[in-house]
């Protein structure tokens, strides 16, 4: 790219456009690529900008990936919520939970895998993130509420993360092709059989 088209192109979008237009890039690249091809020159390529452009707008690039990691999660809990309303009974809503984690990660290897496979270069996580991570813990929390008395928050708090523990583990195989699930059997089949004997185990 000349110079001079950058320069000339900066009247184009405002300060709020290019910053989606520079998201909505990396997402593009994460989806295509993997989130390790995600960088400065690769996402200036794309919007028509040069590199430089990005710094005016983000500290570094592990800004940006951040808030497209926090967009997949926050689309995950959503995801996750209108499934949980569909289901009354408390197992049948942990059952929808595991099951939806493990199809959104399917459908959506790249921007799931984004958000474990992210090395950042260092600093502080964006609240945004962290935020986001809250409410899909959250939504598993108030899954989980059911099975535990009200004195019973640190337990149940621990028990979220193994049972999450468990189905990631679920996703992550089957998301990289090392699952090797029985024939007939999905990888939601095997969250289901996971959360059902989880939660068997915890009314024993």
């Amino acid at each position: 790219m000349e110079a001079g088209a950058d320069v000339g192109r900066r009247s184009d979008h405002s300060r709020e456009e290019l910053t989606e237009l520079a998201v909505d890039a990396a997402r593009a690249i994460m989806i295509e690529e993997g989130v390790a091809q995600v960088s400065a020159r690769a996402i200036a390529k794309r919007i028509g900008y040069s590199p430089g452009t990005l710094y005016n707008l983000f500290d570094n690039i592990d800004a940006i990936v951040y808030q497209v990691n926090a967009a997949t999660l926050r689309d995950l809990a959503m995801t996750a919520m209108t499934a949980l309303e569909r289901q009354p009974e408390p197992l049948e809503r942990a059952i929808a939970l595991g099951r939806t984690y493990v199809d959104f990660a399917e459908t959506h290897p790249q921007l799931w895998l984004a958000v474990f496979d992210f090395r950042p270069s260092g600093g502080g996580t964006p609240a945004g993130f962290e935020q986001a991570v809250a409410l899909l813990f959250a939504t598993v929390d108030d899954c989980l509420a059911p099975f535990f008395s009200a004195d019973q928050s640190d337990l149940r708090a621990a028990a979220g993360r193994v049972l999450w523990s468990g189905v990631h583990g679920i996703s992550l195989l089957n998301v990289t092709g090392r699952l090797g699930q029985p024939e007939g059997s999905s990888a939601a089949d095997m969250a289901e059989l996971l959360i059902r004997n989880f939660l068997k185990g915890l009314a024993a």
